[in-house]
């Protein structure tokens, strides 16, 4: 496959994992949430099962747009200025999510009564599926953000 396709491949998946994600956290996440509250899986489990998909379809686009990002901008450096919001956008969603998570954890921890207070690790452990995707989102907007700055500073 061509180096260009690969970054467009990879572009494309990450745009679609980011609206896999709100679609699957309020349909399927709906199922995994009973299962958790019924206490048939763990808390751990329940933040893999809905992240998963999303995770997988970031890991894909990052290494597509990775591996073709060199030949990409080199035929398209004239849509410097849409791809630079799009990396603005994934950006600014990625810091969001890791810090109301971040915050969510510390907040749960310490929130709790007493005799059942549990560690802020234990809530950053249970969330880490969340960081991950959320970091993968941050990267791979950091990433096409620089890029096309880099097109633009190079005036081919």
């Amino acid at each position: 496959m061509q180096p260009i396709k690969k970054a467009k491949i990879g572009i494309t998946l990450a745009i679609a994992g980011v609206a896999l994600a709100f679609l699957w956290w309020y349909s399927a996440g709906n199922l995994f949430l009973v299962w958790y509250q019924s206490r048939q899986i763990s808390a751990l489990v329940f933040a893999t099962l809905v992240v998963a998909p999303s995770v997988a379809l970031a890991i894909a686009g990052l290494t597509g747009y990775c591996a073709g990002r060199r030949g990409f901008w080199k035929i398209y450096s004239t849509r410097k200025g849409p791809l630079a919001v799009l990396g603005i956008a994934l950006m600014f969603l990625g810091g969001f999510f890791v810090a109301y998570t971040w915050a969510s954890s510390v907040n749960a921890a310490s929130e709790s009564l007493p005799q059942f207070a549990k560690p802020l690790t234990y809530y950053l452990a249970n969330n880490s599926p969340y960081f991950v995707l959320f970091a993968l989102w941050f990267l791979t907007g950091l990433l096409v953000f620089t890029d096309s700055l880099e097109a633009l500073w190079r005036k081919e």
